[in-house]
């Protein structure tokens, strides 16, 4: 089950993703060369970069792509690292309740209200087969201008730290009984030598080095080998 709900964040991040570059570049391309452009396309783009970014953070807590300072906790024994562990988690959890708590609050009183989004209205075939009065007393969507309501477009809030409050609690969890110290922090510099690394020999760079050094090798050792003789 763990597996496949992997397999499903993975799958929707990277859905999110490809259609956000690819909705940024059709709008590039429609205001450069043909001197127009669609309205709609910048509210989904920001909506979609809402999802990524709310989604992906527990994604993130999960694989440990976030960037934390570790440079105390490292310097600790090994149960002032669980100590600080679960102090973290507690405060994360703390956190992350009090958002649930106002993104809660906020969309019950965009769904109350009814506010639809500005510029993204929702397809006539779905709307065609909408009960008017359905419609609007359980999603509060008016069948005569059918944008789509922000209380469904906003409720990644929920979801989002839904999911972040699970991974800080399987966290939390997991330093108790003692099967991890705490966070797991992604290193940028490790990060950044591996993809140089890569680089170098995608591009055939690290041979080059490697000769160009031993000649340098050879040249030193000429001199060398004249003296003793």
């Amino acid at each position: 089950m763990n597996r496949l709900f992997s397999h499903f964040e993975e799958g929707f991040l990277n859905l999110l993703i490809t259609s956000m570059t690819l909705l940024v570049f059709i709008e590039v391309i429609a205001r450069f060369f043909f001197n127009t452009g669609f309205l709609w396309i910048q509210e989904l783009t920001l909506t979609i970069c809402a999802w990524f970014v709310l989604f992906g953070m527990s994604y993130g807590v999960k694989v440990g792509a976030h960037i934390g300072v570790d440079a105390f906790v490292t310097k600790l024994p090994k149960g002032g690292r669980k100590i600080a562990g679960l102090i973290a988690t507690t405060i994360c959890l703390i956190y992350c309740v009090m958002f649930l708590k106002g993104s809660w609050d906020y969309l019950l009183k965009m769904y109350e209200v009814g506010i639809p989004m500005e510029d993204l209205d929702l397809p006539n075939l779905l709307i065609k087969n909408l009960d008017p009065d359905f419609a609007w007393d359980t999603l509060r969507i008016d069948v005569e201008e059918p944008a789509v309501p922000l209380w469904l477009s906003q409720s990644i809030l929920i979801l989002g730290f839904g999911l972040l409050f699970l991974r800080f609690f399987e966290l939390f969890i997991a330093i108790v009984k003692n099967k991890t110290e705490g966070f797991t922090l992604a290193d940028e510099a490790e990060d950044s030598m591996h993809l140089v690394d890569t680089v170098k020999e995608a591009l055939g760079l690290d041979e080059d080095n490697k000769a160009e050094a031993d000649k340098r090798q050879n040249v030193i050792q000429s001199p060398n080998d004249k003296d003793e003789k």
